[in-house]
């Protein structure tokens, strides 16, 4: 839909940029990492409250 007009190689290029081993999973240091940002967000009043975050994981 967004992209149907990028060619392949412009496709695979930005796979490239923005795929990576945290796409496939968090795992416990990025989730961590995630509830920091969100902890420092909400701290510099940039976020209204600490949202209840859900990680999907593959069981």
């Amino acid at each position: 839909q967004f992209a149907r007009e990028m060619d392949a190689e412009l496709a695979d290029k930005f796979v490239g940029m923005y795929v990576n081993k945290w796409t496939l999973g968090y795992g416990e240091k990025g989730q961590q990492a995630v509830r920091e940002l969100i902890k420092r967000g909400t701290k510099a009043g940039l976020l209204p409250g600490p949202p209840t975050v859900d990680f999907l994981t593959e069981e």
